[in-house]
């Protein structure tokens, strides 16, 4: 039996899961299912964190009221919503990550300020009306405070532009490629504001109103 006291401290702990999360969140495809690989690290933050065990089923039922939770959890709304066959992966871990956002587990890679996400979000609505791509978002908005997927341009991904207040809404950039498409950048088909997978709080692009084919690579 190992001895107690040599056991890893909480804080010890919870850095670990929360450094696993973040790893999961950002590259999905590298961990197999995204659902399950997130419901144990975020469990057992809950649990490290003593806070409130009943965090994550609470956040279950609001995403099944704002309809981002299907029978295949996230991932079904995407598929709806965006038409995406595979490649869903990235697209609902910005999801999950507005959970940990709001739990202090996200860890941002570029922080806006209240400046800064005011201009961003205001600007969306109107920067969606004509087809973007990665580079075009990287020009307008600047880096983004999180990347959902691989570097690899031929494959989808999520970006998502935040602050460090847990009540701003996140806001996400999904974009769409794959390796027979002929695009060397993925193309954005919608901005997004907030956790909610409602239609409406989608913008989308025109492209991102057009059917994709099938066989998108995850990221």
């Amino acid at each position: 039996m190992p001895n107690a006291s040599a056991l890893a401290a909480s804080s010890a702990l919870r850095a670990h899961c929360v450094g696993q999360l973040n790893s999961v969140l950002r590259r999905p495809g590298a961990y197999g299912d995204l659902d399950t690989a997130v419901w144990f690290l975020m469990d057992h933050l809950l649990v490290v964190e003593k806070d409130d065990p009943g965090a994550w089923a609470a956040e279950q039922s609001r995403l099944t009221e704002s309809g981002a939770w299907y029978a295949d959890g996230v991932q079904g709304a995407f598929e709806k919503l965006l038409r995406l066959e595979t490649g869903r992966d990235v697209h609902a871990a910005s999801v999950y990550a507005e959970f940990a956002h709001r739990r202090g587990w996200l860890t941002l890679d570029r922080t806006l300020s209240k400046d800064e996400y005011d201009a961003v979000r205001g600007a969306l609505h109107d920067w969606c009306a004509a087809d973007r791509d990665l580079p075009d978002a990287v020009t307008a908005f600047g880096e983004p405070s999180v990347v959902f997927g691989s570097a690899n341009p031929r494959t989808g991904k999520a970006l998502a532009y935040a602050t460090t207040a847990p009540e701003d809404p996140m806001l996400v950039l999904h974009l769409w490629n794959d390796y027979g498409s002929g695009r060397t950048q993925p193309a954005v088909l919608a901005a997004r504001i907030g956790g909610d997978l409602l239609p409406e709080s989608f913008t989308f692009t025109p492209f991102g109103r057009l059917p994709r084919p099938s066989g998108e690579e995850s990221g």
